[in-house]
């Protein structure tokens, strides 16, 4: 048993933009890999739980960074369960640079989902996973209840096959791109995300259109809404801070 793990990386070309530095949509990936990597070393990974024709599902992340790691930079992810309930449990990393210096961190709340009934499956059914829970609380406040937005869409998406993950519907990340493509390329000339907080609703398989809804009045803080026509599927806060 695992209860902690560390994993090491190192930023690739491809993954940075034109600030050279590691794009935050990436780091998601890197979480989430993480993440993947350390429940598969301890037998609650995606090949065990597709077999039982089960599946992990993220319902809340949130994202803080200090700073971003450059091309070619190593880093290493921390990551450990926090707790079990009946309905969740919750996963939080921390990052860390090559002098061992956190660069950020995160927290997430995962649901168990049956791929069948495509409805989450009582965690109290799962004890076994309980011995996993650490108890050690997130370096970040938990990850928020985002509010909704008025307004008409100012964009959509059809989702695509380079949308679609092993669980054929969209990955998580891609939600989050879906955001960031809308905002003009001088918002990160200027400033960097400082924070994300995602609230996934529901899943959206190919070929359905999502309607996206932003509210960016505020210039350090933008709201996104994702619709399916009237079911929600995605709510997100990012919170900027100017570039020093």
């Amino acid at each position: 048993m695992q209860k902690i793990a560390k994993f090491d990386y190192k930023v690739q070309p491809m993954d940075v933009d034109f600030n050279e530095t590691l794009r935050f949509t990436q780091m998601g990936g890197y979480l989430l890999h993480s993440a993947g990597e350390h429940a598969e070393k301890n037998g609650f990974g995606t090949n065990i739980l597709h077999e039982q024709n089960l599946a992990w599902v993220l319902s809340r992340l949130a994202i803080e960074m200090y700073r971003y790691p450059s091309s070619e930079e190593p880093f290493q992810i921390e990551t450990w369960i926090e707790n079990y309930t009946r309905i969740s449990t919750t996963r939080n990393f921390r990052i860390l640079d090559a002098n061992n210096e956190v660069i950020g961190a995160a927290s997430s709340i995962w649901c168990m989902f049956d791929m069948t009934t495509r409805k989450a499956v009582d965690l109290k059914s799962k004890q076994e996973y309980a011995a996993f829970a650490t108890g050690i609380p997130s370096l970040i406040e938990n990850p928020v209840k985002v509010a909704g937005i008025d307004g008409h869409s100012v964009s959509r998406h059809r989702v695509k096959y380079s949308d679609i993950d092993f669980n054929r519907h969209a990955n998580s990340m891609k939600y989050l791109e879906w955001m960031v493509d809308l905002f003009p390329l001088e918002v990160f000339s200027h400033r960097r995300v400082k924070r994300v907080d995602i609230n996934y609703i529901n899943e959206v398989i190919f070929g359905e259109i999502v309607e996206i809804y932003q509210d960016f009045t505020q210039t350090e803080k933008c709201l996104f809404d994702l619709r399916r026509g009237e079911d929600m599927i995605c709510r997100a806060q990012i919170l900027f801070e100017n570039e020093i």
